[in-house]
């Protein structure tokens, strides 16, 4: 009986030395754009035994460059969301790497490339959603890979941001709340979760329960956030996007916050990943910087 479960797990090893080669293999395979010197790392996530895809990307030298960590947004179905590869948002990354940033670029347990039974920041259900343990789930990853950052020596440890897209947005903004060390500010582009696209337009699931959220931890976000939305967002209405700005402000959170005319792409949810909308949200955020005193290079 001894030697049957050696042999086991002899077998075990093997399949796991074999599953972790093809996965390596297959992220070396992968065509790689050396004008923004990017590179794909698997990064541990200790609080949830698991493992994270952070893609990185660089100005030319050697740095210490500022940077930010990039984070992703949720489509609309699983099926999806396990679709979305390594979220390579070459329009917003080339436009960073431009200015000087680094782009570290985690997808969070579940989705893409990073793969996992369940999705780590998952809400439950529109009748009954347990936001809050979203952004904690979220937090854990994104945590996670602010502190492998910090270990790249090119890397400012005190000079970088979180910035977001919807899903994104909220994860940035909630992992604020736990005070990581050297963040000067996040840039939420149509921050939130629920959206209802095809079903309730503009009207996400039960918005006065996320505005609790925000209200609740705006006292423990020590750094200014931007909050930019589009009048025609599909996802996170009007109403919905001042609601949540202004529950976070009058319980003491900074920032400021932009509302867009109507944008054509991605029913207006979709201005920072698209090459129309680099003038509008990078006016957003010089204007941002000037307001709020934030010395990074932009």
């Amino acid at each position: 009986m001894i030697k049957s479960l050696v042999a086991a797990v002899r077998v075990g090893l093997v399949a796991l030395v074999i599953n972790a080669c093809a996965a390596t293999h297959a992220h070396t395979a992968e065509t790689l754009d050396a004008s923004l010197r990017e590179e794909i790392h698997t990064v541990p996530v200790a609080a949830a035994s698991a493992t994270i895809v952070v893609s990185t990307y660089r100005p030319s030298g050697s740095g210490p460059f500022p940077w930010i960590v990039m984070n992703h947004g949720t489509a609309t179905t699983p099926e999806a969301n396990r679709k979305i590869g390594r979220w390579r948002a070459l329009t917003p990354i080339r436009e960073w790497v431009k200015r000087g940033f680094a782009v570290i670029v985690p997808v969070r347990r579940g989705y893409g490339a990073s793969g996992g039974d369940a999705f780590g920041d998952s809400y439950g259900t529109c009748r009954s959603p347990d936001f809050r343990r979203a952004g904690e789930g979220a937090a854990i990853d994104l945590l996670a890979t602010i502190d492998w950052a910090k270990t790249q020596r090119d890397l400012d440890p005190r000079r970088w941001l979180l910035v977001g897209q919807s899903a994104g947005g909220f994860a940035s903004i909630y992992t604020a709340s736990k005070h990581p060390d050297g963040l000067v500010a996040v840039l939420a582009f149509a921050p939130g979760r629920g959206g209802r696209p095809d079903t309730y337009p503009g009207l996400p699931c039960l918005p006065e329960l996320m505005a609790k959220l925000f209200a609740s931890i705006a006292p423990d976000i020590a750094v200014p956030v931007l909050w930019f939305y589009a009048e025609n967002d599909a996802f996170i209405g009007p109403a919905a996007a001042h609601l949540w700005f202004d529950s976070f402000r009058k319980a003491g959170g900074r920032g400021d916050f932009v509302m867009l005319p109507p944008f054509p792409e991605n029913r207006g949810h979709g201005v920072y990943p698209s090459t129309t909308g680099i003038p509008l949200w990078t006016a957003a955020v010089a204007t941002f910087f000037r307001s709020q005193q934030i010395s990074l290079p932009f």
